[in-house]
């Protein structure tokens, strides 16, 4: 009996999703997440913003992400607005350097955010950072 037992256990274990399904109720697993962040703080060029930031994938599986740009005035008014598709690389960082030009020059806000997704990061032009 014990063999039977033994033969169904080594079987079952072959089995990718049953050792899958087994792995995960005694194993901790980092949970899929996307990061974004900037990789320089943005910039003028001109009558252009330069915004450079990156992605990376940790387990995600997304296969095109959408990154928002916003650019705002100090009083909160929208002076731009541009979407840059981006192609996340597994656990590999996705460098994009956005160019936006504002219509207006009171630029004093820079937006970025992925549709679909909670990150968002903003810098704002003119102010020391708040700690």
């Amino acid at each position: 009996m014990s063999a039977v037992v033994a033969v169904l256990c080594a079987g079952a274990w072959s089995l990718p999703p049953v050792r899958t399904v087994l792995l995960d109720s005694f194993t901790r697993r980092q949970a899929a997440y996307i990061e974004l962040y900037f990789t320089e703080n943005p910039r003028f060029d001109g009558a252009s913003v330069l915004v450079p930031f990156a992605v990376n994938d940790h387990g995600s599986g997304a296969r095109s992400l959408v990154a928002t740009l916003t650019v705002e005035a100090a009083n909160g008014t929208v002076l731009a607005t541009e979407t840059y598709p981006v192609e996340p690389h597994q656990g590999a960082a996705v460098p994009v350097t956005a160019r936006i030009r504002a219509k207006g020059t009171d630029v004093a806000l820079v937006r970025v955010s992925l549709t679909g997704h909670p990150q968002t990061l903003h810098f704002r032009f003119g102010r020391p950072p708040e700690l």
